[in-house]
């Protein structure tokens, strides 16, 4: 008897991807130690709180402060911003990590800062949750995320027109307010109420993040002393295409393997049409023991392979899952399972999860992140089930397709920043989740003195996270953005690009045996 996947699978979504955070992050070139920074103006009262949501790790501040709910009414009504604080020592810079989604609170940064702090403890790092989500006057639903319903904290496709409704009732018209130009002034006021005379200003967005970096950039184009983008969402993109972009980076992941010895030896040449032709197979009967009850067997591995993809580490197992699937012996589904359990089998929810905006992520998503004419729910699951990596994230987002109460376009809708301003892009080309080439046009938009460009052909979703270097336990993205940091008007140092780690597909024995129970992928 299969083990049913119940609501497990709610917990994938993460529209336009997600800073990730694995225990084993490379960390950037350690540096010295800066003299003590200035303190921040007294315009801001912090509270002691620990740098995890868990309650765990290093002392940190946090602090709520009023802000307007509209830019335009200064004096209006008012919701709160959340914003925690981290000072390995007292910095000399700050820098601000804001976190993607659109949904997402700042939780996926907390220890991303604690790795970075290793190499940049002169850094004052702010991890802010975006309005709606969080301890930002996060936007919920009464009974449909409560303990004891049907999905729990997850919101069911049938418990949505309650949930809608009850958000309406709430807060009406307001609800507009909920949107990016308004969590942009969030964060430019709080950077002008905590920032310290003369303390150079850092904004980092990661996915979403970057969407809201560059709105932020917009409206207080002289406030940051440099921006960093990673993982681009560019103005004008849809977030209707993310299950087709998972496809396109996974096309690219397997034609790598087949200019590979090893991964093409077991998959031939042309690895995603194997895919294809198992994901038949397996409708046809094959390898019954395989996967979970509760929705198919294709879908369990398109969908953990686009959650693979995410990952520089998990992506590779992606070749050797479909290979040992195809085989089939009792080993082989053992194996397969046990990767898919990671992924599809429920958990206790995280404060990932718990302080994630649902209202937040389809308000902001339906209103600025889709597209004219829409693409239909029958449209997009034809899309799904054509793909051989998908995280199916549009299968989240259907049931409000054509329902959900949009906000027009306002001044800045569609429209790029100009700004003289340092700025650093990293771009992954494995990214599934803000593809390369879409991310293109920020290269041509910020072209001018010290507004960088940086590629990393093998990186995923977060360059910071997944630009190991050869020994493994360095960042390259890292290392580049603590040389910008450190010197935002200087020559960027990229040299680390020719020492990156390569793809392979040949496993490392510690993570095999943890992901697939085995010391060798393949056999």
């Amino acid at each position: 008897m299969r083990t049913s996947l119940g609501p497990a699978l709610f917990s994938l979504l993460c529209a336009s991807g997600c800073a990730s955070s694995p225990t084993s992050t490379p960390a950037p070139d350690t540096g010295p130690a800066s003299d003590a920074g200035p303190e921040s103006p007294p315009t801001v009262a912090w509270e002691p709180c620990t740098l995890r949501s868990e309650g765990d790790g290093p002392p940190a501040e946090c602090t709520t402060m009023s802000v307007p709910l509209h830019h335009t009414d200064a004096n209006g009504e008012q919701i709160s911003f959340f914003v925690k604080r981290f000072r390995p020592g007292k910095g000399t810079r700050a820098l601000w990590l804001l976190q993607g989604g659109p949904g997402g609170s700042g939780y996926a940064f907390e220890k991303i800062a604690e790795q970075l702090s290793v190499a940049m403890p002169d850094v004052d790092f702010y991890i802010p949750d975006h309005r709606g989500t969080g301890r930002s006057t996060r936007l919920g639903c009464p009974e449909q995320e409560k303990k004891g319903s049907k999905s729990g904290i997850f919101i069911a496709a049938e418990e949505w027109p309650a949930c809608l409704a009850a958000v309406r009732a709430e807060w009406g018209d307001r609800l507009t307010a909920f949107r990016t130009t308004e969590a942009a002034n969030d964060l430019g006021l709080a950077i002008e109420r905590t920032q310290a005379k003369g303390q150079p200003v850092f904004v980092m967005g990661v996915s979403y993040g970057t969407y809201w970096a560059h709105r932020y950039l917009q409206m207080f184009p002289k406030q940051p002393t440099g921006v960093i983008v990673d993982s681009i969402f560019p103005p004008g993109g849809s977030l209707a295409r993310q299950d087709q972009d998972a496809d396109e980076a996974g096309a690219l992941l397997f034609a790598a393997c087949a200019k590979d010895p090893l991964c093409s030896s077991k998959l031939g040449a042309d690895p995603r049409a194997r895919t294809l032709a198992l994901y038949d197979k397996l409708e046809k009967g094959h390898c019954p023991a395989l996967g979970f009850e509760g929705i198919t067997q294709r879908a369990q591995l398109r969908i953990v392979f686009g959650q693979m993809m995410m990952s520089f580490g998990m992506r590779t197992f992606i070749p050797p899952l479909v290979y040992r699937a195809e085989r089939c012996t009792p080993a082989d589904a053992d194996a397969v399972n046990k990767a898919l359990g990671l992924y599809l089998l429920p958990k206790p929810p995280t404060p990932f999860l718990t302080q994630w905006g649902w209202i937040l992520s389809n308000n902001i998503t339906f209103s600025e992140l889709w597209e004219e004419p829409s693409p239909t729910a029958d449209a997009l699951q034809e899309i799904r089930e054509k793909a051989a990596v998908s995280r199916d994230v549009t299968s989240g987002m259907s049931p409000n397709l054509g329902v959900w109460p949009v906000y027009g376009a306002d001044e800045y809708t569609g429209k790029w920043a100009t700004v003289d301003r340092p700025t650093l892009a990293l771009a992954g080309g494995l990214d599934p989740a803000t593809l390369l080439r879409k991310a293109l046009p920020w290269k041509d938009h910020f072209k001018g003195p010290n507004q960088h460009w940086v590629e990393i052909a093998t990186a995923s979703h977060t360059v910071i996270a997944s630009s190991p270097m050869t020994d493994l336990t360095r960042s390259c993205g890292s290392r580049i953005l603590k040389g910008f940091v450190e010197n935002p008007t200087g020559p960027l140092d990229t040299s680390c690009l020719s020492d990156l780690a390569p793809l392979t597909f040949a496993g490392r024995p510690d993570l095999t045996k943890s992901v697939l129970g085995t010391d060798d992928p393949w056999e």
